[in-house]
C-alpha cells in the first residue's frame, strides 16, 4: 500500500505499510519480522497522533494493517443471543464502525457508545482510548467482551476473561495483533437526532451551562455544578461545538444530540425508526466511488477502510490542499461559522437516509487533541481554549479554523492504560 502517513497527513514515513488479506498472511508477516530483526507496528485507518504507530525514524520497522483483512467464521461477523436477552457481535477488527452498523443497524442494534464519524478502524478503536458523547458511557472499548488475536509467534489466543481484558483494551498493539472483537450491544427501537444551536447572551459560567442542562438536555447530574440549574437530562448523547473565532463576547453555541427510546420528543418531525431504504442506503455509502490522491479511484467503504476518511473535495480540490494554502483570519471565520452551519445539514440528512446517531461521512484532514477534566471544570478549560482560538486571529503562522468542541463521557475502571 505505500509507506506508513497519518490521516492527517502532517507525519510521513519510509516504514512500509502492510496489508495482509489472511490471517496465514499475518502469520507470514510475522515470522518474516522475526527472522530478519524487524519490529512490527499496527495500525488501524492512521488517526492516531503522529509517533503512537511510528515516527518513521526507526528503519527496520514496518506497519500491519487489517484494511484488507478477511476473518474467518463468525469472526468476520456474527451475532449471538446473551441469557439475559441482549446481544453481542463478533466482528472483523479491520472494519470501520460503517461496516458494522451496516449489519446491526438495520436490526436496532448499537454500540453503547459511538463516535461522530464512521471512519475509525474498529481494532483502532478498541487499541486506544477513543470515546463518543454519551453522557452514562465512556471509551469505546469500555464494550468489548471477547477479542481474538495473534500474538508475536504466529499463535491465536480468545481473550475473554475480565482480567486479560483489561490489559488489551487500549494497549497501543504492543501485546499483539488483535483480529477479531466482540462488542456488546445496546437496542434501540426509537432514535432522535437533532441539533440546537444559541448565540450566547454573554460567555460566562451561567450562559454556558444553562445550554447544557435547558437547551441541550445533557444527562449530566445537577450537582455537578449549580449554574444551569436542573434539566429534563433526556438526552442520552451530544457532541458540542463552540465558534469562537467569529465572536469574542456572543460566541455562538450548538450541540448535536440524541434521545432514544422512550425519551424521544412525541412530535419530533424527523425520523424516530429504521429508515424504510436502510439497507440499499448503507450499500449506496459503501460503494459510492471516491477519489483519493495517493492511490486513485476506489469505492468509499475500501478508502474509509485504508486511509480513514476520503477525503472532501470541492471543485476536484482537496480540501486539506486548500486549507494549507489559506491559513488566514478571514478564512478561518468562513471554516468555523460554515462548521456550526453545515453539522445540522449532515445530521439530517444521515437520519433521513439511516439513522444510525453518525453524521460524518467524510472529513478533510484536520489535526485535533482531547484533554480530559472533570466536569465542573469545564467551563474553565473551554474558556482557557477560547483564550488560545482569539489570541491566534492575528497570527502569521497558525490560526484556529474550527470551533473549539467537547463531549461529557463516564470513564470506568475497564483498561489497565487510559
Amino acid at each position: 500500500w505505500g509507506t506508513f502517513r497519518v490521516w492527517a497527513d502532517h507525519l510521513h514515513t519510509c516504514a512500509p505499510w502492510i496489508m495482509p488479506k489472511t490471517e496465514d498472511d499475518v502469520r507470514k508477516v510475522l515470522a518474516y519480522a522475526k527472522s530478519k530483526g524487524y519490529k512490527v507496528r499496527i495500525s488501524g485507518a492512521g488517526h492516531s497522533a503522529g509517533g503512537i504507530v511510528t515516527d518513521g525514524k526507526d528503519q527496520n520497522t514496518f506497519v500491519i494493517s487489517l484494511a484488507e483483512y478477511t476473518a474467518e467464521g463468525e469472526w468476520e461477523f456474527g451475532l449471538s443471543d446473551m441469557p439475559d436477552g441482549s446481544k453481542r457481535a463478533t466482528v472483523n477488527a479491520g472494519w470501520t464502525q460503517a461496516h458494522l452498523y451496516q449489519k446491526i443497524r438495520p436490526l436496532g442494534y448499537f454500540l453503547p457508545a459511538q463516535t461522530a464519524g464512521y471512519f475509525f478502524a474498529l481494532g483502532g478503536i478498541v487499541a486506544n482510548s477513543v470515546h463518543g458523547g454519551a453522557y452514562d458511557a465512556g471509551f469505546v472499548h469500555a464494550y468489548t467482551t471477547r477479542l481474538r488475536v495473534m500474538l508475536h509467534d504466529g499463535s491465536i489466543r480468545i481473550i475473554s476473561t475480565e482480567e486479560d481484558m483489561r490489559y488489551w483494551r487500549c494497549s497501543f498493539g504492543m501485546l499483539g495483533v488483535i483480529l477479531g472483537i466482540e462488542f456488546q450491544l445496546e437496542h434501540r427501537s426509537h432514535l432522535q437526532v437533532y441539533t440546537v444551536k444559541k448565540k450566547m447572551n454573554a460567555w460566562n459560567t451561567d450562559e454556558f451551562w444553562a445550554f447544557i442542562k435547558q437547551n441541550a438536555e445533557a444527562n449530566v447530574p445537577a450537582e455537578v455544578v449549580q449554574e444551569g440549574g436542573a434539566g429534563s437530562r433526556t438526552s442520552w448523547n451530544g457532541e458540542y461545538f463552540i465558534d469562537y473565532i467569529n465572536s469574542v463576547d456572543n460566541p455562538e453555541i450548538m450541540v448535536y444530540a440524541q434521545k432514544a427510546n422512550g425519551s424521544v420528543d412525541e412530535h419530533f418531525p424527523g425520523e424516530l425508526e429504521i429508515p424504510e431504504d436502510v439497507h440499499r442506503n448503507y450499500e449506496d455509502l459503501m460503494s459510492k466511488r471516491v477519489l483519493d490522491d495517493w492511490h486513485g479511484r476506489m469505492s468509499w467503504g475500501e478508502a474509509a477502510r485504508r486511509d480513514g476518511a476520503p477525503p472532501i473535495r470541492v471543485a476536484d480540490v482537496d480540501v486539506a490542499d486548500m486549507l494549507d494554502s489559506m491559513k488566514w483570519l478571514p478564512l478561518a471565520k468562513v471554516l468555523s461559522k460554515q462548521a456550526l452551519a453545515n453539522i445540522p445539514r449532515f445530521a439530517r440528512r444521515n437520519s433521513r437516509q439511516v439513522n444510525d446517531g453518525f453524521f460524518l461521512v467524510e472529513s478533510p484532514a484536520a489535526l485535533a487533541a482531547a484533554y480530559f477534566v472533570h466536569p465542573s471544570k469545564a467551563f474553565k478549560a473551554m474558556d482557557r481554549l477560547r483564550d488560545v482560538q482569539l489570541a491566534s486571529r492575528g497570527s502569521k503562522r497558525f490560526q484556529w479554523n474550527l470551533p473549539g468542541e467537547f463531549r461529557f463521557i463516564k470513564v470506568s475502571d475497564r483498561a489497565v492504560l487510559q
